[in-house]
């Protein structure tokens, strides 16, 4: 079982993996002195986090946390240049097989037909080789890496991938068709029974290693079982190859098959380690299962791997780190971690990087790995660093409130998605005229248009709801919509809300949200129409200080809902913009105030946005309140006509108003919307 855990590096986020190492066979490859729990420390300072030791016999095992950009650490021998670069000794690396020129190889044939999954191939063929129990010194090291000795043969391989962290697979010769091996796709229909038993189904997009027959083995992950090492085996055909790293997890998760080796070539291995790993086994193979070597190894090779170089700055490193680290220590710490340093006459270094270190490509690595060799502890901090909660913005905090204030009256928040389907039914735009904007790539044919407004998505959750026995909600949904721009889309923050409520409930919903958001600027709302959202001659623009806000409608019978919700769309930057969070005191008067209601009769067209203004503009004293209650056409107002019915609030802040004080404002009131507007008293 691999444990999981994150960390950060260079503002990045990696996975943490969990692997063991033998204490006793990296004392092998660096002489140090350090106990288990001193090396473990070491480890720790340099990044390489040492979660637990364990005793097993006279070994320890160390369990270190290695981050998924370092595959390289994923052996021993990984480990072995992290403790000589932190304790600064000498690295001494295992000894590998002296290839000499044998005759080339006859009667056997390697093709790689699929050279972008598998850009390094090598096939070396051992003959005569005994299979046996692996010397004892092998079997105590798998064992403490919880690994399960088989055979010599098999334990070699294991034994090289856990030193070098490069997976190898050997191969019983004689079961392989045709002496063929070719490293191609799977054909449909093909199945494998991996050395675990399981049958695998096969497909197309999976790189695999066959005979002439039939697949032996999934490529990077497992081996057949008909083609495995079994005690009488004799001739080994070992494969040590590069695979690309995407392909191998793509096939491990479809198969739902993982292994030491898919591990590895999932997080990528060192494009130069291929031959050094082949030639350690080789020698092995050699020395422990009595190998008889009398071919060339087989080595086919797509692409040469290029060498990354990268310029340091020894400025730009006191820079970043704060302190100044001479040019002897930096490049003595880049050398110790195995890169090649190359002076210039212009002061900058340049580091030609190895290539076992994929992930170090930028000049940033490399003050990161100078910084953490070098020592964090060693870099001082001369200044605290204070942390201050940052206040919310004032769109934050407009946005809370609306949440606040509409969750408060029952309201419910939904979340729906940004890109939409071409229906003609997403095609409703509130905001402007042009087209809406298409997706050149969509995910899925069905979703690919931004959507242009909230209102389709809130019609679409409301008939969710009736389908599944909700026929009366209550919601709404803080979003952007996209606007065509000119080079890039245009977004906009809107306020969308849907209420099984009349029109003028939710025209008062959206005035106390004026009110909480301190706007004391007057809506107007005018008449609009958008048919096939809107019913018609039920539904307004929303003006604030000439600019348009938002559209309020009653939902179109065309949309096929079983009730007839009210619809509102605004725009939320408006909002923000037009808010005020400064709170004033205001004294209350002591003194009662004095209400009279009024219905007049006026022109159907007159909105009452210009009855109110009419009213605020006779500037009558002591008028503090205007409400509106009522709207009435029937027999006794004449055809063309409507009633419009208002409620007067007077009041004084340093006497009790008399009667006639009151009436003479009605009085003066009236007489301007006479005036103004035509209207008259209503009398019945």
């Amino acid at each position: 079982m691999i444990s999981v855990s994150f960390t950060r590096t260079t503002s990045v986020f990696y996975l943490n993996f969990k692997v063991k190492i033998s204490y006793n066979w990296l004392k092998e490859y660096v002489d140090f002195g350090l106990s288990a729990v001193e090396l473990a420390e070491k480890l720790t300072d340099a990044g390489l986090v040492v979660a637990d030791i364990k005793p097993v016999d006279d070994d320890f095992c160390l369990e270190v946390e290695v981050t998924s950009n370092r595959p390289d650490c994923l052996g021993i021998i990984g480990i072995a240049r992290e403790v000589s670069a932190v304790i600064e000794r000498d690295l001494c690396l295992p000894e590998i097989h002296d290839e000499v020129m044998y005759k080339e190889t006859e009667g056997f044939t390697v093709f790689v037909e699929e050279p972008l999954l598998c850009p390094h191939y090598t096939a070396t063929i051992i003959r005569n080789v005994k299979v046996k129990p692996s010397p004892e010194f092998i079997q105590k090291r798998l064992l403490c890496l919880g690994l399960r000795p088989v055979n010599n043969i098999v334990d070699i391989t294991n034994y090289v991938m856990m030193e070098t962290g490069q997976p190898l697979h050997a191969f019983d010769l004689d079961k392989i068709s045709d002496r063929t091996v070719k490293v191609r796709r799977a054909r449909d229909g093909e199945e494998i029974v991996t050395i675990q038993g399981a049958l695998r189904p096969l497909f197309h997009d999976m790189l695999v290693i066959a005979d002439s027959k039939k697949p032996v083995a999934i490529a990077g992950i497992m081996g057949n079982k008909e083609t495995e090492v079994s005690a009488s085996t004799t001739n080994i055909l070992l494969e040590c190859a590069l695979f690309e790293p995407r392909q191998v997890r793509r096939t491990s998760k479809a198969l739902g098959l993982a292994s030491d080796s898919s591990y590895r070539f999932e997080r990528g291995t060192d494009p130069e380690g291929v031959i050094f790993a082949s030639q350690r086994a080789v020698k092995l193979m050699r020395s422990y299962a009595d190998g008889m070597i009398f071919e060339k190894t087989i080595d086919i090779k797509s692409r040469e791997y290029e060498k990354k170089m990268i310029t340091l700055r020894p400025g730009r490193l006191t820079k970043v780190l704060g302190r100044e680290i001479t040019r002897d220590v930096t490049c003595n710490i880049l050398k110790r971690l195995q890169f090649t340093v190359i002076h210039t006459l212009s002061g900058d270094i340049n580091v030609e990087v190895p290539s076992f270190r994929g992930d170090v490509y930028r000049e940033i690595d490399l003050i990161e790995e100078i910084a953490r060799i070098y020592g964090y502890n060693n870099i001082p901090t001369k200044t605290s660093i204070p942390v201050r909660g940052s206040g919310k913005s004032k769109y934050e905090m407009a946005e809370d409130l609306i949440r606040q204030s509409l969750t408060g009256i029952g309201f419910f928040e939904v979340k729906t998605y940004s890109i939409v389907d071409a229906s003609p039914f997403q095609l409703v735009n509130l905001w402007s005229d042009k087209e809406p904007v298409d997706i050149a790539n969509p995910l899925r044919l069905e979703e690919c248009r931004l959507r242009t407004c909230l209102l389709p998505n809130l019609i679409t959750a409301k008939r969710y709801n009736i389908n599944h026995g909700t026929d009366k909600v209550r919601i709404f949904e803080i979003a952007r919509v996209y606007l065509a721009g000119e080079a890039a889309p245009l977004e906009k923050t809107c306020l969308s809300m849907l209420a099984d409520t009349d029109f003028y409930s939710l025209k008062g919903t959206v005035e106390l949200l004026l009110h909480q958001l301190g706007i004391s600027s007057k809506c107007v709302w005018t008449p609009f129409c958008k048919p096939g959202l809107f019913r018609e001659e039920r539904a307004a623009r929303i003006l604030l200080d000439g600019r348009v806000l938002g559209y309020i409608g009653e939902a179109s019978r065309d949309l096929g809902l079983k009730t007839e919700p009210c619809l509102l769309e605004i725009d939320v930057e408006l909002l923000t913009e037009k808010s005020n969070f400064t709170k004033e005191y205001h004294a209350l008067s002591q003194y009662p105030s004095v209400i009279r209601d009024l219905a007049v009769i006026v022109d159907e067209r007159a909105a009452w946005a210009s009855v109110e203004q009419c009213i605020t503009g006779t500037h009558v004293p002591f008028l503090k309140e205007i409400q509106f209650f009522d709207i009435y056409r029937g027999k006794q107002i004449p055809a063309g006509k409507k009633s419009v019915a208002f409620s007067l609030c007077f009041q004084a802040h340093d006497r009790t108003l008399r009667g006639e004080e009151a009436d003479a404002a009605v009085q003066a009131i009236l007489d301007a919307l006479r005036n103004k507007l035509g209207a008259e008293l209503r009398t019945s």
